[in-house]
């Protein structure tokens, strides 16, 4: 309010002085005009922040320069409070205020009232371009954060905190199927798979409380889609929350691809275990024959027989497990790392064995391929369940089918 520049219009020399005089406290610039049309061009000169306009001049009077005024973009904004001495019934005033005067004050008034009347109407106008202001940037604001979404090339809204959907752009509208305008004002849950409600209300809250991005995997709407929900907080300039920002990334087609590559790297597996097995079924036949040689060879034979059937065994081991883990590894890619994190104690036999049961193995099968007898296969696997805090069978092979899910 301090500095601010006032346009005081009489046609009375004497007057200006008068209301100079009375305004010499306000520490404002005092501009003067003497009609209205002086005042309309003192206007477009200063633009000054408050007009105290007399009715009754010559050339232009105070209301035909207070209408050509209000008309004009430029200085429609600025207030004008009306002075005169004759027009002064409750028609004239209310004739003035219609037209766009702020505030009507009748001759003769002492320095009190005009000072109170020109301290009221700036505080006033002050409020009114601060909140302009704030309005302008809000829609500005706004503005940005329509073109914004709009340029994504995946479903987005923003949304109060509530949940409430206050933009979306054209491809969140076409997910839905529904008219864009339709979606607005409605709640973004109603959209959700009902029984996923809770779980995308509580991840809301956990963003507003702790204002991080955050991205999550669900198949978020009704039909076989699967999406990466992505969310974000649009904070203030004090950094409180305003609403949030989410988009769909749908994955349904990525992800289908992946699963059909895993799921031949699965058959490539079983199909090379199954050859594995066959493969060691041969070996082992051969290991016996030459063990039902060996009461018929010299001493110094049975003992080359055991040192060649002892290498066999141990060199066709090794080579059979790195060949499987290679490619259980290739079809398992994460297996192995979250079992690690979850049981970090685990032995590298008991991993060996978490592999080729979560492969869907048997005790007979992992013994032919571990040239072991089932036996000592099914001791192995009541020890891992002990060791994985498991009280049935089958809880180890579920436990397994899903440790890296």
């Amino acid at each position: 309010m301090s500095h601010s520049k006032l346009l005081l219009v009489d046609d009375e020399p004497l007057n200006l002085k008068l209301y100079e005089k009375m305004l010499k406290d306000h520490d404002s610039q005092i501009i003067t005009a003497t009609n209205g049309q002086d005042c309309l061009d003192k206007v477009r000169e200063h633009f000054p922040d408050l007009i105290l306009l007399d009715w009754n001049m010559p050339v232009m009077d105070g209301i035909e320069a207070l209408e050509i005024l209000k008309k004009d973009d430029a200085t429609k904004d600025i207030p004008v409070l009306m002075i005169t001495g004759v027009m002064t019934s409750s028609e004239d005033l209310a004739f003035a205020m219609s037209v766009g005067a702020i505030d009507f004050l009748k001759k003769p008034f002492d320095k009190l009232e005009l000072s109170a009347r020109v301290r009221n109407i700036l505080l006033l106008s002050d409020t009114l371009k601060t909140l302009k202001k704030q309005n302008s940037s809000l829609e500005n604001q706004n503005l940005f954060i329509t073109s914004l979404i709009e340029s994504i090339p995946h479903p987005v809204i923003y949304s109060s905190l509530e949940g409430i959907v206050l933009m979306c752009n054209k491809f969140f509208a076409e997910l839905l199927e529904t008219d864009k305008n339709e979606l607005i004002g409605k709640s973004v849950y109603r959209y959700f798979l009902s029984d996923e409600v809770g779980f995308h209300v509580q991840k809301d809250v956990e963003l507003i409380q702790s204002l991080t991005a955050l991205s999550y995997e669900k198949n978020g709407f009704p039909g076989n889609r699967t999406f990466v929900i992505s969310k974000n907080v649009v904070l203030d300039t004090q950094n409180n929350p305003l609403g949030i920002i989410t988009a769909f990334t749908d994955i349904s087609a990525l992800k289908k691809a992946n699963e059909d590559i895993i799921n031949t790297k699965k058959i490539e597996l079983i199909s090379s275990t199954l050859k594995l097995m066959h493969l060691n079924e041969m070996n082992s036949s051969l290991i016996s024959d030459l063990v039902k040689v060996m009461p018929h060879a010299s001493k110094e034979g049975q003992e080359l027989i055991r040192q060649m059937t002892n290498k066999f065994r141990i060199n066709a081991t090794e080579q059979i497990w790195n060949d499987f883990e290679s490619r259980f590894e290739n079809a398992f890619d994460s297996f192995y790392r979250v079992l690690l994190e979850k049981f970090p104690g685990l032995t590298p036999n008991e991993r060996k064995l978490c592999a080729l049961l979560r492969s869907g193995l048997s005790s007979k099968d992992i013994a032919i391929l571990t040239f072991q007898n089932p036996q000592s296969v099914d001791v192995a696997r009541y020890r891992l369940r002990k060791k994985l805090n498991l009280a049935t069978e089958e809880n180890l092979i579920d436990f397994l089918l899903l440790v890296d899910k």
